[in-house]
């Protein structure tokens, strides 16, 4: 039998308008979970406190907007005595709830200021003669945030319209037609390119029977039924023709359903651009899952990983959100993934 000392542990390191209050949030905390969210969603952590002194509700009570520093420390998880620690970000209070009895207090914080303005303020701007990461750069500035540009491409546009949108949906909703995801974490406005991140080497296997697996759900459904092709129809906005685009990957079954798009583009090559975006994007639908596992720090959204002992389901995988959890269960991690598409 191993020493008690060996023993697996994790523990909460917060940091609360910059006071370390890790020794009196133990005394008080039921459970805490973190979210490192899918691309186009803010993280958030989530903190719960039973409070028969109530002190959390008078003289330690949250307030909007304070700021909260999250870290996860865990030891012995891998070798015996080796410590590793997940940096989970900065996080703003975003909502407080009081209930009982007996009198519980839950916080609720977000990545982003709430009052930010690429968050809240809808606006209506046309942009002109600009590039995608110029454009990312603007809104990073207008919302306090420092921008990572972790794209190969930067498209340029003749013209864009924001038309009553916040900063931040217009921009998701330009990213995800270039095939880029968004991500707003540790006081970072992150663009990068989703084929990329398939590409990296996976960050562990999952092995069924042999991984502490907790729970899983793989699913396939003919709604989500993977195209094998996208022809996009455009007219051209100077000579008024209509022309297509097609696009088929490498290694595309010969029949099968063609996703068909109807789009402005000045030109073939735009078009054509569109339609591989386009098929990306929708074929990401066909390949998702969700595992529950013992805590891992090595999970976090944007790593791949390797599936395995589940039949047609195996293979390697994205991770797009992973969930943290510190409780009475102890710690555990819930990922949703999606099948790397391979090209």
């Amino acid at each position: 039998m191993s020493d008690i000392q060996d023993a697996r542990r994790a523990e909460l390191v917060i940091t609360y308008n910059g006071k370390n209050i890790s020794r009196e949030l133990a005394e008080s905390l039921t459970d805490f979970s973190y979210t490192d969210a899918a691309p186009g969603s803010l993280d958030d952590l989530q903190i719960s406190l039973e409070d028969r002194g109530r002190k959390w509700q008078k003289d330690w009570s949250p307030a909007e907007g304070d700021r909260i520093k999250a870290e996860i420390k865990v030891t012995n998880w891998g070798k015996a005595w080796e410590i590793k620690r997940l940096p989970c970000g900065t996080f703003e209070v975003d909502s407080i709830d009081f209930d009982g009895p007996p009198d519980k207090v839950s916080i609720k914080a977000v990545s982003l200021p709430i009052d930010s303005e690429a968050r809240q303020e809808e606006r209506s701007k046309a942009w002109e003669k600009v590039t995608l990461k110029t454009i990312a750069a603007d809104i990073a500035k207008r919302a306090k945030l420092k921008l990572k540009y972790e794209v190969k491409e930067n498209p340029k546009y003749d013209r864009l319209d924001q038309t009553s949108q916040s900063d931040l949906a217009f921009l998701n909703d330009t990213a995800i037609k270039e095939g880029i995801a968004l991500k707003i974490t540790a006081g970072q406005l992150v663009l990068f390119g989703e084929r990329e991140f398939e590409r990296k080497e996976p960050v562990l296997s999952i092995i069924r029977e042999q991984s502490d697996v907790i729970g899983y759900k793989f699913a396939w459904s003919t709604a989500y039924a993977a195209y094998r092709a996208c022809e996009v129809s455009f007219t051209n906005s100077k000579t008024k023709k209509t022309t297509k685009a097609f696009f088929s990957p490498p290694g595309a079954p010969k029949t099968g359903p063609v996703l068909k798009v109807n789009e402005q583009a000045e030109n073939q090559a735009e078009a054509l651009r569109m339609a591989e975006k386009s098929l990306r994007e929708k074929n990401k639908e066909a390949g998702k899952a969700s595992l529950s596992l013992a805590g891992d720090i090595r999970l976090a959204a944007g790593v791949t990983i390797n599936v395995q002992g589940w039949g047609r389901f195996d293979g390697k995988y994205l991770v797009e959100s992973a969930g943290h959890k510190i409780g009475s269960g102890g710690y555990s991690t819930d990922i949703e993934i999606r099948k790397v598409l391979g090209w």
